[in-house]
């Protein structure tokens, strides 16, 4: 039996670059959120990108974030 092999490719150092810019996206809706008082809701991410979400506002005691629909 072969076990798989896991190969990772980052070009260009894109998967840092895509991390950063969900974070200053994640915080600007906080910061939206913050400002008008109202819940917002976003469309749909991949599980990697939903976790940035999550633990970029996760410190912020006046935010709550929470993932909606089907799967764990």
């Amino acid at each position: 039996m072969k076990s798989a092999i896991r190969v990772i490719l980052d070009i260009d150092d894109y998967r840092k670059r895509r991390s950063d810019n969900m974070a200053q996206m994640a915080n600007r809706l906080g910061d939206k959120v913050k400002r008008t008082g109202h819940s917002l809701v976003i469309g749909p991410f991949n599980a990697h990108d939903r976790r940035i979400i999550h633990l970029t506002l996760k410190e912020d005691p006046n935010l709550e974030t929470e993932s909606l629909g089907e799967g764990n």
